[in-house]
């Protein structure tokens, strides 16, 4: 199903004014309904996930792309978005009678702002990770120049969160990936892609409790890096995985910690019980955000958004699945 939205801004000069002032402007995103497997269209199980539905998101904006971390509504309405050239993305959805999105209704585009107020560029605009809390508050995670920051709201200007003194030691652009905020008490935890010169073969995990950031591990499993978690409602984590094998493209990984795992000793490896792990010709790409909410149904609704890399041969998918364990 193809959907549209408002018109686009009309001139370049008019999107640059935008962006200058920090506000919201309308954004065409075009979508088409997505199949899990078109080499068995009726086949909707992956592992313990059920594929409810998807899209392919598009737009002749040059503005539009990179999206790594995302954010679902509570009532799934719609979802916000963060590019790593430094701006949201606001889509609201069309729905069917279930609450599944099978089109977009509206868009917007913002820029991400800096502790001045004036729109990120650069290296500096290289977000990752989004999460939003119980007050309305957006936390997104950033690398290259690795930081945390907390957001009133879209168009606010940030608040630093202070770091682990390891975690501004990270590769450039192997650095944090992976944003959750942990029930009970909305702790924040946060993974990184590659791991440290001293703990090959591990990506470092930090979970603060209250003021203070303990240390895990992620164990890296081949070539799968984590580009992302979320925290689930009995205090658990669902933690996403990305490959890239040439010889049959994007591989993605999902993955289940339980509560008991996260309350380790600090250095511990956290353990975790494989949900889902697909390839072609499974839909997939560049799989680098992950959400959820509790669906219509009361089951867990896990939403996963792909980063397309600015790239014509990639794109933005938005795959929804019910969680099955």
């Amino acid at each position: 199903m193809l959907g549209c939205v408002a018109p686009a801004l009309s001139t370049a000069q008019e999107a640059e004014q935008h962006a200058a002032l920090g506000e919201a402007a309308p954004i065409v995103v075009r979508s088409v309904s997505l199949t899990l497997n078109p080499e068995a269209p009726g086949d909707t199980r992956l592992g313990a996930l059920e594929y409810l539905g998807g899209l392919i998101l598009a737009s002749d904006d040059g503005r539009f792309g990179g999206y790594s971390g995302l954010s679902v509504d509570r009532d799934g309405a719609g979802l916000w978005a963060v590019s790593d050239r430094g701006h949201w993305l606001r889509l609201d959805f069309s729905r069917d009678a279930t609450g599944l999105p099978v089109g977009v209704a509206q868009a917007q585009w913002l820029p991400l702002l800096d502790e001045t107020g004036k729109p990120l560029s650069g290296r500096r605009g290289d977000a990752e990770a989004l999460r939003r809390d119980a007050a309305g508050g957006f936390w997104v995670a950033f690398e290259r120049e690795q930081r945390l920051w907390r957001y009133a709201n879209a168009l606010s200007r940030p608040q630093a969160v202070a770091l682990p003194v390891a975690a501004r030691t990270l590769p450039g652009n192997g650095g944090l990936e992976a944003l959750a905020l942990l029930a009970p008490g909305e702790s924040p935890l946060l993974i990184a892609e590659e791991a440290l010169p001293e703990a090959e073969g591990y990506s470092p995990v930090w979970l603060r409790r209250g003021a203070v950031w303990r240390r895990l591990n992620w164990r890296h499993s081949g070539d799968f890096r984590p580009t992302d978690a979320v925290g689930l409602p009995d205090g658990g984590l669902l933690v996403l995985e990305r490959d890239f094998r040439w010889a049959s493209g994007w591989a993605a990984r999902l993955s289940r910690v339980q509560a008991a795992d996260l309350a380790q000793a600090e250095g511990a490896v956290l353990q975790s019980r494989l949900l889902a792990e697909w390839a072609r010709p499974y839909a997939n790409d560049n799989l680098e955000g992950i959400d959820t909410r509790i669906g219509p149904d009361g089951g867990i609704w896990v939403y996963l958004l792909s980063d397309d890399n600015h790239s014509r041969m990639q794109r933005s998918l938005l795959l929804v699945f019910k969680l099955l364990e």
